[in-house]
């Protein structure tokens, strides 16, 4: 497996196992978070490409890209996916009115791939609208993650993870999640952009920016589309990483903390006791798996 990492927080990762069954099932080939900036030369034709056999899903953080597919054309704004398989008659590309286009992709190879693509685009169609926040996409973050961590390191692991975005997928287009309704495109962009850079010293103020609107619209908008407030949604992600970290790895409490964004050490234990119950050290000794959906926060 080998990475081109050309700024922190993104790269493009290769995955070369020679063991052919598990290719011919289901497996990753390509994963990676990349953005491009205006005027980058980014196009790809479905029909013109070495890669044959292989199934990508590409969601868009921010900016705009554009696919075409089977005679329609379509902006591929925060919050939208594509799905397509190659070879197939598409073409997605950065469009010369675009301001950048950063997204997150997986590509997947084997026949158990081709049949969740085509049952997808049959019960979806070609491009697919998901909150940041839904479990799709949460899922390609932390196999992305996972990976920029050096946590795969066979072709089991890689399979196994191949199917189970596979399993999300197909519970997404079965409508077993259920859909909230269509955020804006600021506020889908602003959950990305949280999602993203959850680690960093956020502010308000910062998260307010990153949507575009002024920070009174915002709160209001916000609150209305994702029912709780930024801070809050900025503390919730947060503390699910954190859960994660601390069920996964060996990382110190204090480590975890500066990891999901807390200096001080003892202020997150505050934040994740309030949040959890509990401790962050008895909730590691509990090997608790349970998802943290609901927080109660200031």
């Amino acid at each position: 497996m080998s990475a081109n990492q050309r700024e922190e927080g993104y790269g493009v990762y290769g995955f070369h196992f020679y063991d052919a069954l598990f290719n011919e099932m289901a497996n990753i080939l390509l994963l990676g978070r990349d953005k491009k900036t205006p005027g980058a030369i980014y196009d790809w034709y479905g029909m013109q490409r070495e890669d044959v056999g292989t199934y990508v899903f590409q969601y868009t953080l921010s900016g705009k890209g554009q696919i075409h597919i089977e005679g329609t054309s379509y902006a591929l704004k925060p919050g939208e996916a594509f799905i397509v398989e190659i070879p197939s008659d598409h073409r997605y590309y950065l469009p010369e009115d675009s301001d950048g286009w950063e997204f997150i992709f997986i590509t997947l190879v084997g026949s158990k791939a081709a049949e969740c693509w085509r049952f997808a685009k049959a019960r979806s169609g070609s491009v697919l609208k998901l909150s940041p926040d839904s479990k799709l996409i949460q899922l390609l973050f932390t196999i992305y993650q996972d990976t920029a961590d050096q946590k795969i390191t066979d072709v089991y692991h890689a399979s196994a993870k191949a199917y189970e975005f596979m399993m999300e997928l197909y519970r997404f287009a079965k409508n077993i999640e259920k859909s909230p309704k269509d955020l804006s495109v600021p506020i889908a962009k602003t959950l990305s952009y949280i999602q993203t850079r959850y680690a960093d010293p956020l502010t308000l103020d910062d998260i307010a920016a990153a949507s575009g609107y002024s920070r009174y619209y915002f709160l209001k908008q916000f609150q209305q589309d994702v029912h709780m407030s930024p801070i809050q949604y900025l503390t919730k992600i947060r503390v699910k990483k954190a859960a994660d970290l601390l069920l996964a790895t060996t990382y110190t409490v204090n480590e975890i903390a500066e990891k999901v964004g807390y200096a001080n050490a003892n202020y997150f234990n505050k934040v994740f006791r309030k949040a959890v119950g509990m401790s962050a050290g008895k909730f590691r000794r509990s090997k608790d798996p349970s998802k943290i959906d609901h927080l109660i926060i200031d």
